[in-house]
């Protein structure tokens, strides 16, 4: 089955149960992902299917949307409600002048430290699994991107956020850095991915949907805007793999013929176009 889906992933099922449910609809061995989701957040996720695993590398991956829920006076150790509490502190009230102030300063590039309760590598070993056994490691500061970033009171102790970042960001960091500029101790309470790039969570499909025959769409949808769509006509000379030659178009390309994607290429130094990955 060559497929891709926009899922609605539920919360409290991991990205790989989520994947492995869409393997037993469609009993389909080759599928994959373009980026999780924690277990008990829920949202958009891309699945490929088939052919279009190979497709992978070039999904859309930046400017993810976030709407997420936290809540002052409280740090845990895994910077959501899920995990242990490790300090209290009495909170302050955070009128809206002040949130949009504290926003504007995360807004654009800066330094985030990835959480110990995070699926990142040392040494082969992922961070929660040294967190669960209460090993600290350093991690290195990296950098992210945060495009759109809104904070709102919406309760005594609760705010929301609605954040457009880069890949790699964590959101409870985010909070938590947030908060450290409110001089606050903050909990991510909930937490939804509502888009990727132009991609929306409103189009999104759940497993029911899956189940019934619906919610397939087209692999151009999803792919990365930094590479071209170009129609062509060399069909069986991209599909071998020779190097194509080109007039005014972008340093990366995908080449398509009536809607089926044929190959993905790269504009090199003798001037022509070289295959990167057939996807056909």
């Amino acid at each position: 089955m060559d497929a891709v889906i926009l899922l609605n992933k539920p919360a409290g099922m991991t990205s790989f149960d989520a994947v492995a449910k869409c393997r037993k609809i469609f009993h389909e061995r080759k599928i994959g992902h373009t980026g999780t989701l924690d277990p008990q957040a829920s949202g958009l996720m891309i699945i490929l299917l088939g052919k279009y695993t190979k497709l992978l590398p070039y999904c859309v991956k930046d400017h993810k949307s976030y709407h997420a829920t936290f809540q002052l006076g409280t740090m845990t150790d895994t910077e959501d409600i899920w995990g242990n509490v490790v300090q209290t502190a009495d909170y302050q009230q955070h009128d809206e002048t002040e949130l949009q102030q504290i926003s504007n300063l995360l807004i654009g590039d800066t330094m985030q430290v990835p959480p110990m309760y995070s699926a990142l590598k040392k040494d082969g070993k992922k961070l929660y699994e040294y967190a669960r056994q209460g090993i600290e490691i350093e991690r290195e500061a990296r950098k992210i991107h945060v495009s759109k970033l809104e904070v709102k009171r919406i309760g005594d102790n609760n705010y929301s956020m609605d954040a457009t970042v880069s890949s790699g960001t964590y959101i409870r960091t985010l909070i938590t850095d947030y908060a450290k500029k409110m001089n606050e101790f903050a909990t991510m309470t909930s937490l939804v991915r509502t888009g990727i790039e132009h991609l929306s969570l409103q189009d999104a499909c759940i497993f029911e949907d899956l189940e019934n025959g619906k919610g397939l769409i087209s692999p151009l949808q999803v792919v990365n805007p930094e590479y071209k769509l170009v129609e062509v006509d060399q069909v069986d000379d991209i599909k071998n793999g020779k190097r194509i030659k080109l007039q005014n178009e972008p340093s990366q390309v995908i080449f398509v013929k009536e809607n089926e994607l044929l190959a993905a290429y790269a504009l090199k130094e003798d001037g022509l176009y070289h295959c990167l990955r057939g996807l056909f």
